[in-house]
């Protein structure tokens, strides 16, 4: 995957996510907007880890010790830091679970969009 991609994706989210709280917010549901936001931007960093994680991977310079210190970021630590931040009573799940998938449906988007432009692209040889 690429960075220019990648940075787009995860702009188009993080956009995504920051109007998704502020249209909560607007109808009143601070809690809520509190669990969009922290949704999203717990999503974005898993998606960002696993990008950079893919990289030390399967980059034009693998290393194998690059990998396994993400993989050591993304699992253990994002995922207990998720384990209390579901905990805290500020957090709404329903808001969290809004934020979640936000970023995952332009995740999707995104990826469905430039897989289009490939195509395309191919299909008229360029």
């Amino acid at each position: 995957m690429n960075d220019r991609l990648v940075r787009r994706l995860l702009v188009a989210a993080a956009a995504s996510t920051a109007i998704a709280a502020a249209a909560v917010t607007f109808f009143g549901a601070s809690r809520l907007a509190f669990g969009v936001l922290a949704g999203g931007l717990w999503n974005l960093t898993s998606l960002w880890c696993l990008a950079q994680l893919l990289r030390a991977w399967l980059g034009p310079k693998p290393s194998q010790r690059r990998a396994i210190g993400w993989l050591l970021v993304k699992f253990p630590f994002l995922y207990v830091g998720i384990f209390f931040l579901m905990r805290h009573p500020a957090v709404s799940l329903l808001g969290f679970g809004i934020g979640f998938t936000v970023v995952l449906v332009v995740a999707v988007g995104v990826l469905a969009f430039q897989t289009r432009q490939t195509v395309v692209a191919r299909a008229d040889g360029r």
